[in-house]
């Protein structure tokens, strides 16, 4: 077995695909045949003519995907100084022509894929990374691989990468936590907006909230009640200075997929963060 640690392999891997254009599996082939020697495996790769030859047409396939993906891109850049990100205004109009609505879970399936930083805000590396791994550089493509991303949502091991993915989206930049005392606008939804046309202003909490409502009822991998996940809400509604740790909102994924009805298996000596211990209790009273 390699006693090379995982981080190192990624980093010699993303080396040899860049010195010698090979695809991500050529260069994990070589790799492996080298005990993920870098030296060694690029001499291996530049020794055997019939995996350059591969390579030269990669390389040219990816040129002309990466081309087509930056026409598509620079027709939802709002702002020339811009150049690397589409804000607001750019992210819901790809929505609209990519036919996802910001309310469905799926909207939060593209943007774990493309690695979106924040709620209306794509960036361009990590957006053509993503759509030029999958072959999709035009946007009639795009539209079709949505459904893909639904249907891994059925797979639950997908939809708590996906589940986990949304609290660092919807959260404040630089916080470790959906606090109710901080007031953003997170949404590319539709609510209604006041006299002056501005979307309403909303809690971090309202965001961690809903989202919660979207998903949990979603959850291939949980039979979640939705009185339960009612009298999760209301309960954290009543302490609402309370914040939303990332561990609380990691765990109560995993709660929601082993707790009972009746709440009878909770183990109160397992490491659940206490605000679901006091959740149980609260919740086994009412």
């Amino acid at each position: 077995m390699s006693s090379v640690s995982k981080s190192a392999k990624e980093g010699r891997l993303r080396e040899f695909v860049e010195i010698t254009g090979a695809t991500t599996a050529e260069a994990t082939r070589f790799l492996k045949a080298s005990s993920w020697r870098l030296d060694n495996a690029v001499d291996a790769f530049y020794s055997d003519p019939r995996a350059q030859h591969a390579s030269s047409s990669s390389a040219a396939n990816s040129a002309a995907l990466a081309r087509n993906l930056e026409a598509v891109w620079a027709g939802y850049r709002a702002d020339p100084s811009t150049p690397d990100e589409i804000g607001m205004d750019g992210a819901m109009q790809y929505c609209r022509d990519l036919g996802v609505d910001p309310e469905d879970v799926v909207f939060l399936a593209l943007a774990c894929f493309t690695k979106a930083p924040t709620m209306g805000r794509f960036t361009r590396r990590s957006w053509i990374d993503a759509w030029q791994a999958v072959g999709c550089d035009s946007l009639e493509r795009q539209k079709q691989y949505v459904g893909t991303l639904r249907a891994q949502l059925k797979d639950p091991t997908t939809f708590k990468r996906i589940y986990n993915f949304a609290f660092d989206y919807a959260k404040a930049q630089g916080q470790k936590s959906l606090r109710a005392s901080r007031r953003r606008v997170l949404s590319l939804g539709s609510a209604a907006s006041d006299d002056l046309g501005r979307p309403p202003e909303r809690t971090e909490f309202d965001i961690a909230r809903e989202l919660w409502s979207l998903l949990v009822p979603l959850d291939p991998g949980s039979g979640f009640p939705p009185e339960h996940l009612a009298l999760w809400l209301r309960f954290l509604e009543d302490k609402g200075s309370r914040a939303v740790s990332r561990d609380t909102w990691s765990l109560f994924l995993d709660f929601s997929r082993s707790i009972d009805a009746s709440f009878s298996n909770y183990d109160e000596e397992a490491a659940w963060p206490s605000l679901i211990d006091d959740f149980v209790q609260s919740a086994s009273q009412s």
